[in-house]
């Protein structure tokens, strides 16, 4: 246990040494953490910038636009006549979409024929698309049940009879696990636990990369320190900074940001344990085998994007191709992902994620095994050739 610590206190050291290094350890993932809860604070999207082309004037087409305005899904920015100068407005990203109003609007809805309304989105961005065509679906519902409790009233009916009238069909919703829609809980976990992926990652490929480029990992494998020992002391302070960094993030996800973290903490611990441990190991072999730190970057660069597409976290992973979904099954973070949205947004039982957690116990074995996997020869090859003497003598032989 003592070389263990003196080797991670060494570790430590050459850490703290690196500047770059310690910012990436220690501080990119908690500002990595402000910065995206900042950005999907508002968790839902309201205040969506639209305008009207009102072709009608009149006061049903009037009524119509104070549906729409009376609420917060909506910010009515103006009110045209020209379909044109609408589309303009689109074009430059002024407005988000709108809803166009017919000249004969007031006359066919008074003339019992019936009219319709034309709502226009931008579907560029599928955010502002699908929320646009929801409120405007629930903003011309809520008009049409005014204007037909108006009629009822004008013909006699009372209150009563109006309401049941109204209500003949109607449809009740319940939303379960995120009520209110919100981003965060959709997506902002994701990308923490991204973040946590990769920069794991990335400090302990450094490791030995670092003993490599300053031709001190010679000293290492030839010396009499254990593989165990030497693994374990090289891996330790990366293991114990970025469980850390998990447990910073969940505390700042759930307090500051408002993410919906419930479940048990036994089984939140557990998922992290194993989670930490086989990116850890990962990373100590990914430094084994690739020969310098610029590759190890370039080589996180590349994995981090598709590996957070393929794990089916914002798309499902039944309309991915077999071929993508196998890939992503063999990435640590698809499962880890998976098993903490059911933990914590749905707060499952143990049982129903220990599929999961089997998977994740598999990969930190394979993780430590591979970790374990390079050639440590303590044995002092005889001298068959020309060799330099770096004593005090002349060397006998050239």
């Amino acid at each position: 246990m003592n070389r263990i610590l003196k080797i991670a206190y060494y570790e430590i050291i050459h850490i703290l040494k690196d500047p770059i290094v310690t910012l990436i350890v220690f501080l990119v993932p908690t500002m990595y953490a402000f910065l995206f809860g900042w950005v999907y604070m508002a968790g839902t999207l309201n205040n969506i910038p639209v305008a009207v082309v009102d072709q009608d004037r009149s006061v049903l087409s009037r009524e119509l636009i104070t549906s729409f305005s009376n609420t917060n899904h909506f910010n009515v920015l103006q009110s045209m006549d020209s379909y044109e100068e609408f589309e303009q407005l689109m074009k430059k990203g002024e407005i988000r979409g709108g809803i166009v109003i017919p000249p004969d609007f007031s006359e066919k809805i008074t003339a019992k024929q019936g009219s319709s309304v034309l709502t226009i989105y931008d579907a560029s961005n599928l955010v502002w698309g699908y929320n646009i065509r929801k409120n405007a679906l629930l903003g011309i519902t809520q008009f049409r049940v005014k204007y037909l409790a108006q009629y009822l009233a004008g013909q006699g009916y009372t209150k009563t009879e109006i309401a049941n009238i109204a209500d003949a069909v109607s449809c009740t919703t319940n939303t379960w696990y995120n009520p209110t829609y919100t981003y965060i809980n959709f997506l902002y976990m994701g990308i923490i636990f991204m973040v946590i992926h990769q920069i794991g990652l990335l400090g302990v490929t450094l490791t030995v990369n670092r003993e490599k480029e300053a031709n001190t990992w010679i000293q290492y494998i030839s010396s009499s320190i254990s593989k165990f020992h030497l693994v374990l002391g090289k891996c330790l302070p990366y293991w114990i900074m970025n469980f850390c960094n998990f447990a910073l993030l969940l505390f700042i996800s759930n307090y500051f940001i408002g993410a919906k973290i419930e479940g048990t903490i036994p089984v939140i611990l557990l998922l992290g344990f194993l989670y930490i441990t086989t990116i850890t190991f990962l990373g100590f072999f990914i430094s084994l085998c690739t020969p310098n730190s610029l590759q190890v970057s370039r080589y996180l660069i590349l994995i981090s994007i598709p590996l957070f597409l393929m794990s089916g976290y914002t798309w499902p992973a039944y309309l991915i191709p077999d071929s993508i979904n196998f890939i992503a099954r063999l990435s640590p973070f698809t499962w880890m992902a998976e098993a903490f949205r059911a933990a914590t947004l749905k707060n499952v039982s143990l049982s129903i994620i220990a599929p999961h957690i089997m998977v994740l116990t598999i990969m930190t074995i394979v993780s430590i095994i591979l970790a374990f996997c390079f050639r440590k020869d303590m044995r002092v090859k005889p001298i068959t050739g020309p060799y330099v003497n770096g004593g005090t003598k002349f060397p006998s032989r050239i």
